[in-house]
């Protein structure tokens, strides 16, 4: 598990970087380095439900992503589901845009 942010390696059980505050990125053999990928925001989610749905999507589907909380939710450690007004924000390599539009489309409005 890598932090998309600040390059971190983390074991397998640890799901948010320590540092950053931002979901830990599992990458394939096949992915190219982390330090080439440019990552853009594709959805910003009103709580982590359909964040945690969009995720589990692509990551069946091989591509790279990462979420990242408001400022409340990323500082406290707490799900944007919970805060009033929260939002999530899903990041993935610009190189899968397209792809993972087309699997995201029912989800994002």
């Amino acid at each position: 598990m890598f932090c998309p942010e600040c390059k971190s390696e983390y074991v397998e059980e640890i799901k948010i970087c320590q540092d950053c505050g931002v979901s830990l990125v599992e990458l394939k053999p096949k992915s190219e380095p982390l330090e080439n990928m440019t990552w853009i925001s594709i959805a910003d989610f009103n709580g982590a439900a359909l964040a945690d749905m969009a995720v589990v999507l692509l990551e069946q589907n091989d591509i790279p992503c990462y979420t990242k909380g408001d400022f409340l939710s990323s500082a406290f450690g707490i799900k944007a589901l919970s805060l009033p007004g929260g939002s999530v924000k899903l990041y993935i390599p610009d190189t899968f845009k397209t792809q993972a539009e087309d699997l995201l489309k029912d989800i994002i409005t």
